[in-house]
């Protein structure tokens, strides 16, 4: 359970950080490209059955530095672990 939430957690951090590094790698031109966000997703749909009406959808916004420190949090995440729980 302990290393299930650890997971969690420096999956967590590493969405943030990279949020954050992307947003700022956005303003700088020669590091622009870690800011790219990539779009993935089911566009909006509406289900009317007249007694109700469902409407399903499903995007996410990820850019490329998210992606690497997600990569850099999985590699780290053993060693983090093994240090933490023995």
């Amino acid at each position: 359970m302990k290393q299930g939430l650890l997971m969690f957690a420096v999956l967590l951090a590493s969405v943030v950080v990279g949020s954050l590094i992307g947003d700022f790698a956005r303003t700088v031109s020669s590091i622009e490209w870690l800011g790219k966000i990539f779009e993935v997703g089911i566009s909006a749909f509406t289900l009317n059955l007249k007694v109700f009406e469902i409407t399903l959808g499903f995007q996410i916004h990820v850019c490329a530095a998210e992606i690497i420190m997600i990569i850099v949090g999985l590699v780290c995440y053993p060693k983090l672990a093994k240090a933490l729980f023995g």
